[in-house]
Formats: structure tokens, sequence, C-alpha cells
């Protein structure tokens, strides 16, 4: 799992949320450069990304995943709406969310992630 979140206090909630779902968390970034070059470079079966970097946008790296047939959920506090067309029909899960939402976008994108 590649976790990309710009706020540590949520970055380690997720971090321990996924864990207790049973999933590893083996890559993280909180800045798009990190992200950028994690997401061409290493292994991971799903990511989560926080569209608002830091105020950069993570689509670049949605477009490396979508590049290499990694599945994404993305995380914002601003709603699927926001998102540009080529990215329309990628999940979205909306900010606060449960541990039910992680388990449910996690499971429904690739359900072999968990260990």
């Amino acid at each position: 799992m590649f976790l990309v979140e710009d706020e540590p206090s949520l970055m380690y909630v997720l971090e321990e949320s996924l864990k207790s779902l049973g999933y590893a968390v083996g890559e993280k970034a909180e800045y798009l450069p990190e992200a950028l070059e994690r997401a061409q470079s290493e292994a991971f079966d799903v990511a989560m990304l926080d569209v608002n970097l830091h105020g950069q946008e993570s689509f670049p790296v949605a477009d490396v995943l979508m590049e290499r047939g990694i599945p994404f959920v993305f995380t914002t506090g601003f709603g699927a709406r926001t998102l540009p067309e080529r990215f329309q029909r990628t999940p979205v899960m909306e900010k606060p969310f449960r541990l039910k939402d992680i388990r449910r976008a996690i499971s429904e994108l690739h359900p072999a992630a968990s260990v």
C-alpha cells in the first residue's frame, strides 16, 4: 500500500487504521516530489492519494499510477466534483471518513492487497 497524505496526524491515523484492517503500508509520502518519485519507482498494490499536498494537486502521481495499472482512491475534503475529467470515475473518499469507509474503498480496489 502507498499512502500519500500531507497532514502528519492524519497520516498516522490512516496508517494505524489500515494496519488494524490487515493492510501493510509499505510506502508513504507527504510532498508531491517524493510521492511522484515513489509512484514511479516503488512496488505496491494499491494507493490512497490526498488530492491536495501542501497546496499542490496529486494528479501527476495519479497519472503515473494509472500508467502503471495500480488502483488508487483519492481522499479529499473538497468532493469528487473538483476532480479533472480524466479522474471522474476514480473512487473518492471524502474527509472525514470512518474505518468502514477505508475498508470498503481498499477492498473494492484490490481485495488481494491485504496481508
